[in-house]
């Protein structure tokens, strides 16, 4: 057999290894064989492997057997034997996130950031060069508030004066490092349905709320990205009445929805009305998405919690009396860091066939 097929046949024998342990820890080597149909010394082999490089570790004796023999040393996965970073770029500032490969936050900070590359390298090089040495980092996930190309390019952030840029390139070549780019909205609704409250919800619309109005759609666990990547730009939806008034798409403007929505955040607090106001328009947005996707859940994120949170109750009672499918709406559990951590897992899941090259 060529040695290209057997380097292939080993690759593919560790990652279903190291799978199987993570799923299903703590287990033994003969466990390993038996579920996975290979051989004892094949499967001793990959975990004496895999335990060098303290992607394993051995987590004690099993009990005993039916038979009453004792188990073998049972096996766990390490989620710390490598660290990644996720980052989160806004117009004014970034915020970056180190977390071990079980989503778990070691450290986190937030940088003025003034959409200058260089200003960004040098406060990752920074950062990089402040953390402790026992932190092996071996990628990083970047979000930005912009459609993401291959999630490499970043195609047109306003925001940031970016546009067509490739990011990912920029990056991996001033770090020797994975570099996996998201756009901002796509990456919360990975860290929400990752670790947060919607963890193992595969039907899900994560909706925005920030400087901004922007939305994320997952169906069946896979993100639905669209013909050009642009998927859940639910800031330029439109009414009878936009278009009787003509407040209509104009090229280097935000959507017409996304202006409404901004314009009632900044008077919710001294009005009433603007409140009740707001309620009803995400309300009827929201309608209008359960009768099209049909999620189990949807989940609202973003800068203005306060207000957000407090007419969630009233936004679910319109959307219950409007549709006839039932949906739960909430506010998302991780806040401003949902999508630095979605950085993360977009980027693990990219990393996953070389993962154990990496470390």
């Amino acid at each position: 057999m060529q040695k290209g097929n057997l380097d292939l046949i080993r690759d593919l024998n560790r990652r279903l290894v190291l799978d199987a342990i993570i799923r299903n820890q703590p287990i033994s080597r003969a466990e390993l064989s038996r579920k996975l149909s290979l051989s004892r010394s094949t499967v001793s082999m990959i975990v004496t492997d895999l335990l060098e490089k303290e992607m394993v570790i051995e987590r004690g004796m099993g009990d005993s057997t039916a038979n009453g023999g004792r188990k073998g040393q049972m096996l766990g996965f390490n989620p710390r034997s490598a660290f990644l970073l996720g980052m989160d770029l806004q117009q004014n500032q970034m915020k970056i996130v180190l977390a071990d490969l079980a989503g778990t936050i070691e450290q986190k900070e937030t940088f003025p950031f003034h959409q200058d590359l260089d200003e960004l390298k040098s406060i990752i090089d920074h950062y990089l060069a402040g953390i402790e040495s026992e932190y092996r980092v071996i990628g990083m996930g970047v979000s930005v508030p912009s459609m993401v190309k291959d999630h490499q390019i970043v195609v047109d952030a306003p925001s940031l004066s970016w546009y067509n840029l490739d990011l990912a390139k920029v990056l991996s070549k001033s770090f020797d490092l994975d570099v996996f780019v998201m756009n901002d909205v796509n990456a919360a609704a990975f860290g929400e349905r990752w670790i947060g409250q919607s963890s193992l919800v595969d039907d899900l619309f994560y909706l925005s709320v920030g400087t901004g109005v922007g939305s994320a759609i997952l169906s069946g666990g896979h993100l639905v990205a669209g013909f050009e990547q642009a998927a859940g730009e639910i800031g330029y939806m439109l009414t009878e009445e936009d278009l009787e008034q003509e407040t209509v798409y104009e090229k280097g403007r935000f959507g017409t929805f996304e202006r409404k929505v901004v314009s009632l955040l900044h008077t919710c607090g001294a009005s009433k009305e603007a409140r009740e106001h707001l309620a009803r328009l995400m309300a009827l947005m929201i309608s209008n998405v359960c009768v099209l996707l049909n999620p189990e859940k949807v989940i609202i994120g973003g800068y203005h919690e306060a207000i957000l949170k407090s007419i969630i109750p009233e936004i679910q009672a319109l959307v219950q009396r409007l549709v006839p499918m039932a949906t739960v709406i909430e506010y998302g559990a991780l806040g401003e860091d949902a999508s630095a951590m979605g950085t993360i897992k977009g980027l693990l899941d990219s990393m996953r066939d070389q993962m154990i090259q990496k470390i």
